[in-house]
C-alpha cells in the first residue's frame, strides 16, 4: 500500500494586492515578471512582491479594446463587436491606468515574493 502526500501549490508567502495597498505598499507601471507573465512590482523598500495581472480584456480611449493572450500579447478587438456579442462591461479597466500602475484589485490576481 502506498500513501502520498500532496503539497500545496500555494505559496506561503502569497499576500493579496488589497492587503498590499493597504499597507502602504507602492505599485509599479506594468512590467513582465521573471516567468513573463504581465503584472506589478508591489514594494514598500524592503519588501518586494511580483503581483500577476488577472485582467483579460482593457479599453482603450472610448471606442478601442485590446485582449490579452495567455502570454501577455496584446491583441486588438473591436469593442463594437465585443459589445453586440457580450454587452456592455463597465468593469472593464481603462490600458492606461493599467500600464500606468493604477489596476483594481479585482484586475489582479496572485502576489508572490519578487526575487
Amino acid at each position: 500500500m502506498a500513501v502520498f502526500l500532496l503539497a500545496s501549490i500555494t505559496p506561503s508567502h502569497a499576500e493579496s494586492f488589497s492587503s498590499l495597498q493597504a499597507s502602504g505598499y507602492k505599485t509599479s507601471k506594468l512590467t513582465r515578471g521573471a516567468s513573463g507573465s504581465l503584472g506589478w512590482i508591489v514594494s514598500n523598500g524592503e519588501k518586494k512582491f511580483f503581483c500577476r495581472m488577472r485582467a483579460a480584456i482593457a479599453s482603450v480611449g472610448k471606442t478601442g479594446m485590446v485582449g490579452f493572450t495567455a502570454s501577455g500579447r496584446q491583441v486588438p478587438m473591436s469593442r463594437k463587436v465585443h459589445e453586440q456579442r457580450v454587452g456592455f462591461d463597465p468593469t472593464a479597466p481603462q490600458l492606461s491606468d493599467l500600464k500606468a500602475g493604477r489596476p483594481n484589485a479585482r484586475d489582479v490576481g496572485s502576489c508572490a515574493p519578487a526575487k
